[in-house]
């Protein structure tokens, strides 16, 4: 497995959690692209009964909260870096079944098309894509991802905080985390680039593509900040990453 594996699948992986929000089931323009872990709650970790599966009352959750928690997060500030809105409107037109294409992921993530095409090569190999049954589209076994971004991904790809650097924040620092985990230390953990809106230790991302490919994406830096805080973190932050990524992909 390579980093932009890593990325590959969960790009995948938030193309997926998002058609699965979109009410149109097609495209995410009217709810900016949102997806289940933008709609948690602010409290969802902050008790240990999270740690299981949600009981079958959330499945009859009143409509008004529903609701109420599309508009909390599509005002919420995710981003950590200056956009142009141009570029952000017109990047959420695509039909879904063209999102999934080699150019389009080439595209999103800053790789070729023959890397896109040799991850994806190897991730089926390791069992970790397959294709859905009614739409042929490539498919990522979620509860295989979230077990190696539990158990490996910290020690296949370790991770030292380095110089104090201009950057897109990650980890505890991220908007995702900042909702339900709060970080005793004044110093942050950013990803490097001349956008960045903060300014904290450098962190060297899963791979080199991951500030572009974050910024096409807003669930894809959720979950890519939370890949971070699980390498950067001691065993609290990470069951509340595990948490959080557990219920965001759907798990």
């Amino acid at each position: 497995m390579k980093g932009q594996d890593i990325l590959l699948l969960y790009k995948m992986a938030s193309l997926h959690a998002q058609e699965e929000v979109s009410p149109t089931g097609r495209q995410t323009v009217a709810w900016g692209g949102l997806s289940l872990i933008d709609l948690l709650p602010d409290d969802y970790s902050a008790e240990p009964k999270f740690i299981t599966s949600p009981s079958s009352d959330e499945s009859t959750l009143d409509i008004g909260v529903v609701v109420s928690r599309f508009f909390d997060a599509d005002s919420f500030k995710w981003q950590g870096w200056d956009d142009d809105e141009d570029i952000r409107q017109n990047r959420t037109l695509a039909k879904w079944d063209d999102r999934y294409t080699l150019r389009a992921l080439a595209e999103s993530l800053g790789l070729s098309k023959s890397e896109i095409s040799n991850s994806i090569v190897r991730c089926r190999e390791a069992g970790l894509v397959t294709n859905d049954y009614e739409t042929s589209l490539p498919k990522v076994n979620r509860p295989a991802l979230l077990k190696i971004t539990e158990h490996a991904l910290k020690y296949f790809f370790p991770v030292k905080p380095g110089a104090l650097v201009r950057g897109i924040p990650t980890g505890f620092a991220s908007p995702v985390l900042t909702k339900h985990l709060k970080s005793a230390g004044e110093i942050i953990h950013v990803w490097p680039d001349p956008q960045g809106k903060e300014r904290g230790q450098a962190i060297e991302p899963i791979y080199k593509t991951v500030p572009e490919a974050v910024k096409n994406d807003r669930t894809l830096y959720h979950y890519l900040a939370l890949v971070d805080s699980i390498r950067l973190g001691g065993p609290r932050e990470t069951s509340v990453a595990i948490q959080l990524l557990k219920k965001g992909m759907g798990l």
